[in-house]
Formats: structure tokens, sequence, C-alpha cells
């Protein structure tokens, strides 16, 4: 499994050069100043690329899916929905690497690795209703190569993406990271929480003594071999996050404001990036 931890180029879709000119140059400058390469995807529909790109998860291998999200599946929002294909074409993947899940709808938002997981919501099964759950996760894990682990989908309402990746994020060896659920809803949070440990891990909570609004953007990083790039939002907890994310992680963790897309889409940097280890390019 190829983790964030170990990549080294990271790619954002032209749009949010071309919108969002201040942050695109303060997060590449960051990002160049550890080595890691910045590029950029044409032929996008929105930013949040992770959502749609194709994941990496071996030396050869990513994995495809249908990108057809049910958030956007309305007149007004319908222009969003990026063509997979014309970003990939723009790139040195070659069919052959693909392991395409060209019936399986997903958001890349809703894959978080680790060396040998993929976690998810309930959401993969709310997306796919025509295949069961039993084939849906044995397929899922023979494209990815891991044991699926599948996590609650709270608050569906205020959460429709349904995305683990502001929820829970890998650390290192058998540990996670999950947003600080006791301050803002302590029964999901556990129910999260008793699924992980099931599976071994020891769960660190985002630490952040009260609930704040925005939390799981913290939680929505961008990782990468060389650095770490986390949101400032310019409140307390700010300090409180780094402090915790540089005794969790090996490497220098770097924050970046970005409170107005943040506030504006409901996103943050984890959404908005598409990262690969270069190694693995033909």
């Amino acid at each position: 499994m190829i983790l964030s931890g170990e990549t080294d180029k990271v790619f954002f879709s032209a749009h949010l050069k071309a919108d969002y000119p201040v942050f695109f140059r303060r997060v590449s400058s960051v990002l160049g100043q550890y080595g890691i390469v910045v590029g950029l995807l044409g032929g996008t529909a929105d930013y949040w690329c992770r959502d749609y790109m194709p994941i990496q998860v071996g030396e050869d291998r990513f994995v495809k899916y249908k990108y057809s999200p049910d958030y956007l599946d309305h007149p007004a929002s319908r222009c969003y929905v990026t063509n997979v294909d014309k970003a990939i074409d723009q790139l040195d993947i070659t069919p052959d690497r693909l392991f395409d899940l060209a019936d399986i709808v997903l958001d890349g938002g809703n894959v978080v690795k680790t060396p040998s997981h993929v976690i998810m919501t309930e959401k993969v099964f709310v997306e796919n209703p025509d295949i069961s759950r039993a084939r849906l996760i044995s397929r899922l894990e023979d494209a990815f190569q891991a044991e699926i682990i599948i996590v609650p989908w709270a608050n569906r309402r205020e959460d429709p993406c349904g995305h683990t990746d502001g929820m829970v994020r890998y650390v290192k060896g058998r540990e996670l990271l999950l947003d600080n659920y006791s301050r803002f809803d302590l029964s999901t949070g556990k129910r999260i929480r008793r699924v992980l440990e099931g599976k071994g891990y020891i769960v660190h909570e985002l630490d952040i003594p009260y609930a704040v609004n925005s939390s799981w953007a913290y939680v929505n990083f961008l990782q990468t071999a060389n650095v770490i790039v986390v949101p400032r939002l310019g409140i307390a907890a700010d300090q409180l996050v780094y402090n915790q994310l540089r005794s969790l992680f090996n490497v220098p963790v770097e924050p970046i404001p970005a409170p107005g897309i943040i506030r504006k889409y409901g996103g943050a940097f984890n959404c908005l990036s598409w990262n690969i280890k270069t190694a693995c390019q033909r």
C-alpha cells in the first residue's frame, strides 16, 4: 500500500491556482521548501481532486472508480462533476496501471489508507444500493488489496459527503488520529473508536478540550513524505493541534491560513490535493 506519508508530488486543480492564487503560492512554497514537487491538473471541473482522481495503492497500481457523487446530483451542481478520463489523460498513467471499478461509486475522500486497511464510512453502501454489501466489500478489497473497515456515517444531513478523511487519519504503526468527537458527538465517536480499536488500532483523539466547528479541517491535513501541511484557522485551537501533530508525526508540520475556502466550501487541504509517489511513475 502506498501511503500519503510516502508521496513526493502533489497535484492541485488548475482552477485552484486561478481562483485562489495567494493560497496556491503559499502551499506551493511550503511544499517546495521540503522538496515536494507541485503539479497542476487540467480538465477538472472543481477544486476537490482528492475525490475523483485514482488512488495509488502500489508501485504500478491505481484504483479508478465511478465518480458520481449524490451531493452533486442536481442541475445546479452537475457542471462540477469532473470527467476523470480527461484529467488522467494528461498524466503518465497508462491503462494497464489502472484497476477500474467502473460500476462502483466512490469518492477518494472516503478512502483513508493504512498499511493493511482502507477505512470508509457507510456512505459507500448508500452509493451502491444495487450491489450486495458482501459483494461490494469483496470487490473493494480485491482492488485495494487490503481489508476494508467500515465506520459509521452520522449526521447525514450536516455531512452529505460522508468522507473519512475529515474524521480519521493514519499516523504510524497501529496509531490513528480521530477528530475530537468526545466534545461534539460522543456517541458517534465511541462507535467509530470501537470499530477501529476492534481492528487493533490505538486511537488518539484530536487534543482540543472543547468543540470547534471546523475541527475536521485539522484532520484533513495534507500529508507527504517530508512535510504535513495543516490549516491555520486563526483560533486558539490552532496551536494545540500543531503541538499534537508534531508529537505524533516524525516530519515537520507547517500551518497555512485558509479559513475562507474552508468556510465557503467545507473542504480542506487533503480534499484540495492529490498526491503520489513519483518513483512509481514511468
